[in-house]
């Protein structure tokens, strides 16, 4: 049994769906884990007062619960100090000064919650946190430290300025990489030989099974089937406005919904307009199925980019564990998914193969989908990764 020291973009007490803690919660099945949430940015703690994770810092403060046991083998950890925030500094000079003084400070935090478990030796894991993860070579001394690759955050206009001249640095230094898309295993390769593609999984069972009653009273109740949909962050730097625009208005016949949090660019657009289109806003993690198994067709309309290009789609496994049949942007990551996913290129494919997979869909169709989604799962995913860390 090994100690895994973990941290991340991710906070663990995230409100939507985190790869990081479904790994951590896989591997406390067989090791230690010791989950680390980075600690707030100074302005967070002073402006941010009513968001969750400022109310949790606080909480667990007036409680002096800075540790708490999640389960037999895992630890949740929370520091009540602060970072800077370092993010918006022009000036690449002044980042990495201040930066540097960030990481020796959540390197303290480190130490100090390793020796409160006595979790020595253990084996630093960092998911995707090029900045609070860049010097912590200097300050600790895990038996291995490994980067978790899962997006390409150099491609997304928030981390441009210092992601894409830090995140080479990072990759460099590492011991491992490990990436859950073959796109971003590839790309890393060429910085670190270490780097591996360890796969993916999500929450099949959560949407393997259909629920009781599938409509939401007062929406799909409503709405006219047949249904095209999709779940998940309804984001203009990932999603492709005009191709929905497209086939949304030559699909007259169709209803189009979207379950999630829009941002400013789609709550603007045209689509709010059309008598077919219809958005839920953000909804509860465990009423998804209910959206989910009430769609006739399930869509992943991409934009394609260097945001998108490497991303794994985790939804379309989530959509294929209900067996719905699935067209999605075609893309790099998405060709294993090939004999399970309609693969479009443009808005003309689109509506061609939804009308297609409507017509195509079948019992033993929606089986073979299911027992593909399954084979993605967290379980094997971690094998993966720990064979290479040469624990399994």
């Amino acid at each position: 049994m090994s100690n895994f020291v973990i941290f991340s973009l991710s906070r663990w007490n995230e409100e939507f769906g985190c790869n990081i803690r479904d790994i951590s919660i896989e591997l406390a099945k067989n090791h230690k884990v010791l989950f680390i949430d980075v600690p707030l940015k100074r302005k967070d703690r002073l402006f941010d007062t009513k968001s969750n994770r400022v109310k949790e810092v606080e909480k667990r403060a007036a409680d002096a619960a800075n540790i708490i046991q999640v389960s037999e083998n895992l630890w949740h950890y929370i520091d009540f100090s602060v970072l800077e925030s370092v993010n918006s500094i022009q000036y690449s000079w002044l980042f990495d000064l201040i930066n540097r003084i960030n990481n020796k400070r959540f390197a303290g935090v480190i130490k100090k919650a390793v020796e409160q478990l006595n979790f020595e030796p253990y084996i630093l894991l960092n998911d995707n946190d090029i900045y609070n993860g860049l010097y912590l070579r200097k300050h600790l001394t895990p038996s291995l430290y490994i980067y978790y690759l899962r997006d390409r955050l150099s491609a997304m206009k928030y981390w441009q300025k210092h992601v894409t001249r830090l995140e080479p640095d990072l990759i460099r230094q590492v011991d491992m990489v490990v990436a859950n898309s073959v796109y971003l295993a590839e790309s890393a390769a060429t910085l670190n030989q270490n780097s591996f593609y360890i796969g993916q999984g999500c929450a099949i069972d959560h949407f393997a099974n259909r629920p009781r009653d599938i409509y939401i009273e007062g929406f799909t109740d409503r709405i006219k089937k047949p249904i095209v949909g999709y779940i998940g962050a309804i984001n203009s730097e990932r999603l492709d406005i005009q191709l929905i625009l497209n086939v949304a208005s030559k699909l007259k016949e169709f209803s189009f919904v979207f379950v999630g949090k829009e941002d400013n660019a789609f709550e603007k657009c045209d689509l709010h307009k059309m008598d077919n289109v219809f958005f839920t806003g953000n909804q509860d993690f465990s009423i998804l199925p209910k959206y989910l198994y009430s769609f006739d067709v399930a869509i992943n309309p991409q934009l394609l980019n260097d945001v998108t290009i490497g991303n794994y789609p985790r939804k379309i496994d989530e959509f294929l564990a209900a067996g719905k049949p699935v067209v999605a942007t075609e893309t790099p990551t998405m060709r294993p998914f090939s004999e399970y996913v309609y693969l479009a290129k443009n808005a003309d494919e689109y509506i061609k193969m939804i009308r297609q997979a409507i017509l195509e869909d079948s019992q033993e169709q929606q089986k073979s989908r299911k027992d593909f989604a399954s084979t993605h799962n967290w379980k094997n995913s971690v094998e993966v990764l720990l064979k290479h860390v040469n624990l399994e």
